[in-house]
């Protein structure tokens, strides 16, 4: 087998990947490899934010993963998008960029992981961003990703906005700021009029340097593991089996589905479920692939008028102008992912902040013979922030191609179900407020006639999805059952870190991006032995 040295060996250029191998690439002396499954990412697909149906659809920039069957929702299988290709999700996701809450970050230290508070997350999501609202004691000026307040220009989400009032949620001013409870403006990774991935803000915009190598459209086999130290990575490309050796770590940051996959290919994982696949045992770590957390949800979709829909404004005539204005000016409608307004509610009284997510729309979104469609209307998607329910990801064979087993176990939890029932009670509040009236036409989903919570807990299992946010699975800790330590390193193999969503210990009240790429910048200090930037003072950490 023909063999290449490496300093650093980075597995999955995707939301983490790229910040990492971007910043690992800083230090001149050392070389990085980075590995990709995937091909480039200059399609206009990518870069057209407007395109983001299309991304999702397009099979040639995915995984095309799904799980189940759910045993919850009737054996049911259920899509999950995951990227594959250069910047991975983060090149084909809603660009959609929410922190979480500060109160996420601080349970995390409360687990065990004191640098891993608010305080200390702070500096690092203020590192990463160059923000267009401007700096200030919560926001960045200066990073390499480049987030854009909406427009929200249609009348539609106005009346989101005043709908929210009246029903007595305030208004969050930058939910990514001081205090994210409330309704708000969307913002998201878009700079220039275009989808800013972290291959663009880390590896694209700096330019290329000599020591940093990509490997596209090559597939990690395993790591290979020698005498409890990981030595290097067997991977195929072109055609041919080659082992890339580092001499100093490598990074697993393949996401929430390949990372634990890689470490069982590898023999980290269950002894017993590892043996039966004759993979030889490297390390008994039996909780690699479990604490699988999604954000489960439904859409409440209503009807308008057309003229009353963004749906009026995306006619054949529409979409002409749309592209033209984007392609020429990098204006318009092609600008935008859609969802430029959304929440943070409670669903209850008893939990100690938002427990619920609501993306807006100003449109219906429904498939039909197999394509998504638009339709007049407009459309609530709306998820548990933190769920109770707890899923896994196995291997199906020992075949590193073959995709693995993904059940999340949505609504085996009573709380869960109980909670999304009363989420969609809420926003059906929303709606039935006075900002709404003359404009509100029949709900069309779930439909006046599901009232009871028989009713609505019927339509919520048979149309649970999920919002493309898979964490948990080789989960940080302090304790002796986590997969990673506080510094994301494997537990009982030396040389080996896995950096990406699956090293949550538990999953944020957001959309993750946001989150992912702060641990990327954080995590990067640590490999590169450069001291963690200080905690954030008291301003920033108020309430």
């Amino acid at each position: 087998m023909r063999r290449q040295e490496f300093d650093y060996i980075v597995v999955g250029a995707g939301t983490a990947g790229c910040i990492v191998a971007g910043r690992l690439r800083e230090d001149a002396r050392r070389t990085v490899l980075l590995i990709e499954a995937g091909g480039s990412d200059r399609s206009p697909l990518i870069r057209m934010p407007a395109c983001v149906p299309f991304a999702y659809q397009n099979r040639r920039l995915g995984w095309g993963y799904r799980s189940g069957p759910e045993p919850e929702l009737g054996g049911r299988t259920i899509d999950e998008k995951r990227g594959r290709v250069i910047g991975g999700t983060s090149s084909i996701n809603a660009m959609i960029a929410n922190r979480g809450n500060r109160r996420d970050f601080d349970g995390w230290a409360a687990a065990g992981l004191a640098a891993w508070d608010y305080a200390h997350c702070l500096p690092y999501f203020r590192r990463m961003e160059t923000f267009s609202g401007g700096a200030d004691a919560w926001r960045g000026g200066a990073g390499p990703m480049r987030i854009t307040r909406s427009a929200a220009a249609h009348p539609l989400y106005a009346r989101f906005l005043r709908g929210g009032e009246q029903a007595g949620h305030p208004i969050a001013a930058d939910h990514n700021g001081a205090e994210q409870e409330g309704l708000h403006i969307a913002q998201a990774f878009i700079g220039g009029g275009e989808r800013w991935t972290t291959a663009r803000g880390y590896l694209h915009e700096p330019g290329p340097t000599a020591n940093l190598t990509i490997w596209r459209r090559s597939l990690v086999h395993r790591i290979a593991i020698d005498g409890g130290r990981a030595r290097g990575a067997v991977v195929t490309r072109g055609g041919e089996t080659v082992e890339a050796i580092a001499t100093r770590e490598i990074v697993l940051c393949a996401g929430a589905f390949n990372s634990p996959q890689l470490l069982m290919l590898s023999g980290v994982g269950d002894a017993a479920q590892l043996r039966a696949l004759g993979i030889e045992l490297r390390a008994h770590r039996p909780h690699v692939g479990r604490n699988l957390e999604n954000h489960p949800g439904v859409n409440l979709q209503y009807a308008t008028r057309r003229e009353d829909s963004l749906v009026s404004e995306l006619g054949p005539v529409g979409r002409v102008a749309l592209a033209g204005d984007w392609m020429l000016r990098r204006r318009g409608l092609g600008t935008s992912n859609f969802f430029e307004a959304g929440a943070f509610l409670r669903t209850r009284g008893d939990v100690a902040f938002p427990d619920m997510q609501l993306e807006f729309l100003p449109l219906v979104r429904f498939v039909r013979d197999g394509r998504l469609r638009a339709g007049p209307g407009f459309q609530f998607w709306l998820d548990l922030s933190r769920p109770a329910s707890r899923g896994h990801v196995r291997l199906r064979s020992a075949d590193p191609a073959a995709a693995p087993v993904i059940v999340f176990n949505h609504l085996a939890a009573a709380t869960d179900r109980s909670d999304l029932i009363a989420a969609i009670r809420l926003t059906r509040a929303l709606v039935h407020q006075p900002a709404w009236e003359g404009i509100r036409g029949a709900e069309l989903l779930p439909g006046a006639d599901a009232t009871t919570d028989t009713d609505l807990e019927h339509f919520i299992r048979s149309h649970l999805g999920t919002s493309y946010h898979p964490s948990g699975t080789c989960r940080m800790g302090a304790d002796a059952d986590s997969v990673v330590d506080p510094q994301a390193r494997v537990r009982e193999v030396d040389g080996l870190r896995v950096i990406d969503a699956s090293i949550m210990p538990r999953i944020v009240t957001a959309n993750l991006s946001a989150t992912v790429m702060m641990m990327a910048e954080k995590l990067s200090d640590c490999l590169l032995g450069r001291p963690a930037l200080a905690a954030a003072g008291a301003p920033a950490a108020a309430a």
